[in-house]
């Protein structure tokens, strides 16, 4: 606001030196062409005079200032060309005023006095107007661009102190979980594993949280992509069967590659859990693992128009109870590793997810 202040008050006065400079210019213009109108009219009626024709020109009204002797005349002004005029004693101009004197003849001046333009003046010209309006557009997308950053960064340093707090007291918790978890997998597999994908799932998010919290550089070593989503499909297989969706995994040839392997398992899990989410009456998710590309197909509505625009933006999210993390923290990863996430739909239906790596 400070800045918004002087830069207006800046523009106000250099406006306002312009339209001075400019004004002026423009006062002596007027009043070199009207002395060249009275020398000319002189002419002319000295040339009629000589040959002996009368001529009634404004130079018999302006000439006869010589008789008037710089006395006014009161009550007897003369007019030409409608135009109302007298003669006076001159008298120097106040602050308010300013004149222009320019020589006529030998021994005749033409003095214009006029009142000086003020800042109202200025103001009220379309330019200024203009100038200024586009001033405070400048500065309105110029304050958004700078606080747009500076307050995403308020928020997501708002959301980094909420998930430090959290972690140290929610992993102690999801631990004992799993252990308890793994130990009924003799007994009780399929309460067992019910138990353990909770407890991953909780840390899942616990992890994603941090990881927009802090994001570090990837800690890249070699893996075999074929396998990395094998086994983030085994981890989502109770979701899958729950919710009657078969995931078919096409990998000819395998393909390995330099990543940070946990957090790249991460961005799969995601994926994957968007897509089983999204049929929650049963369908297909093929994966196809090539040399360009691993894309995900699956076979529910889609993304809608909205959500293709914002899908990947943090915190927004078309499911309910969603928190809007899965696909933003696979962006934010895939571009970690130089790579790019894309999203889209199939022309049969369902909605298309395509890693570059």
């Amino acid at each position: 606001m400070l800045f918004a202040a002087v830069g207006t008050v800046g523009l106000v006065l250099l406006l306002n030196s312009a339209f001075q400079r400019q004004s002026h210019s423009e006062f002596i213009a007027l009043a070199e062409t009207d002395a060249d109108y009275i020398r000319d009219s002189i002419e002319a009626k000295n040339q009629a005079q000589a040959g002996g024709t009368p001529a009634r020109t404004s130079a018999q009204f302006l000439s006869a200032a010589h008789s008037f002797q710089t006395e006014f005349v009161a009550g007897h002004p003369s007019q030409f060309l409608g135009v109302t005029f007298a003669f006076q004693r001159q008298t120097p101009p106040d602050a308010r005023h300013e004149s222009v004197t320019i020589p006529v003849n030998s021994g005749v001046e033409l003095t214009l006095i006029r009142r000086r333009p003020v800042l109202r003046d200025v103001l009220l010209q379309p330019v200024s107007i203009g100038a200024v309006m586009a001033f405070w557009a400048l500065w309105f997308a110029l304050a958004w661009a700078v606080l747009s950053p500076y307050l995403a960064a308020q928020r997501f340093g708002l959301l980094g102190s909420i998930a430090t707090s959290l972690a140290h007291e929610i992993r102690n918790p999801i631990a004992a979980i799993r252990l308890h978890g793994q130990l009924l997998e003799k007994t009780e597999p399929v309460s067992a594993g019910l138990i353990v994908y909770e407890a991953t799932r909780i840390e899942d998010t616990l992890n994603q949280w941090m990881f927009l919290a802090r994001p570090e550089p990837p800690r890249k070593t070699e893996v075999d992509l074929a396998e990395l989503i094998g086994k983030t499909v085994c981890v989502l297989a109770p979701a899958a069967e729950h919710a009657a969706v078969h995931i078919a995994v096409i990998a000819a040839p395998s393909r390995r590659i330099l990543a940070d392997v946990p957090r790249l398992a991460q961005v799969f899990h995601n994926i994957i859990l968007n897509a089983i989410q999204a049929m929650p009456d049963g369908g297909n998710l093929a994966i196809t693992i090539s040399e360009a590309d691993v894309s995900f197909a699956d076979t529910g509505p889609g993304f809608s128009p909205l959500a293709l625009r914002r899908a990947a933006h943090t915190l927004y999210s078309e499911k309910t109870g969603g928190m809007g993390l899965g696909l933003s923290v696979a962006r934010k990863i895939i571009r970690a590793h130089d790579g790019s996430l894309l999203l889209g739909n199939r022309p049969a239906g369902g909605a298309l997810v395509r890693v570059i790596l």
